[in-house]
């Protein structure tokens, strides 16, 4: 996935409070996520309308999972016979 300069604001339990953190757009946040610039994300909505759950892609136009950029890919039966 392409990253872009800009950077994304993350929030964190610190104690009592919460604190902001900024990071890297393309990234990996706190919690295991991929981060992502609001400009990126409507990017990726239109290339990608289907959706993703993980990465951009990873659900194909049925709405099937089709696995994402770390693990196997699997086949969308309705995708195959087309």
């Amino acid at each position: 996935m392409p990253r872009c300069k800009n950077f994304v604001s993350q929030w964190v339990h610190a104690g009592w409070q919460t604190k902001e953190i900024k990071s890297k757009c393309g990234t990996t946040g706190v919690n295991g996520e991929r981060l992502m610039c609001q400009e990126c994300e409507n990017e990726f909505k239109e290339q990608y309308p289907q959706g993703w759950r993980n990465t951009p892609g990873d659900i194909c136009p049925h709405g099937n999972y089709v696995g994402d950029a770390y693990g196997p890919d699997y086949l969308c039966g309705k995708c195959e016979s087309e």
